[in-house]
């Protein structure tokens, strides 16, 4: 089913013609093969986002990675290191820059509406701020991968 608020991208190229930044690629995917490239194009009232407000969120089956230019590198440090993705997050470090690593939840009672929480790990670069979440693999994999947009 369509989401009329994301247009897919055919290729990484193409993605970064959508958007205000490079996207970066992990090359390190646990085996995982890119299945889309999702850019956020339209608001919650359907009105088309500026590329410059535009976020990419490419899908790996196992995971995705979502990549955002935030309004100031203050914004987008306290995104990744302020704002809490779940319990008891742990100071890490993303090819030299600050983050955070979340474990995935325990499993939930079979009547929880909201589901297992998922594993995370966050961090800016400059402007840019970047999550990796999964629902099934552990924050050390996630954390590998992260690295891996770094050469």
């Amino acid at each position: 089913m369509s989401n009329v608020h994301f247009e897919t991208a055919a290729s990484w190229r193409e993605a970064g013609k959508m958007l205000t930044f490079e996207p970066v690629q992990p090359r390190q995917t646990a085996g995982f093969k890119l299945q889309a490239l999702r850019i956020h194009v339209r608001d919650h009232k359907r009105r088309e986002l500026p590329a410059g407000v535009r976020t990419l969120e490419a899908h790996y089956g196992g995971f995705v990675l979502s990549e955002a230019r935030a309004a100031s590198r203050t914004e987008a440090r306290r995104r990744a290191l302020d704002t809490s993705y779940g319990a008891e997050g742990r100071d890490v470090d993303v090819g030299g820059h600050a983050g955070k690593a979340y474990e995935i939840g325990p499993e939930p009672e079979p009547d929880d509406p909201d589901g297992r929480m998922p594993a995370v790990v966050t961090w800016s670069d400059g402007e840019m701020f970047y999550l990796v979440a999964s629902g099934e693999l552990l924050a050390d994999l996630l954390l590998r991968i992260a690295r891996s947009v770094y050469r």
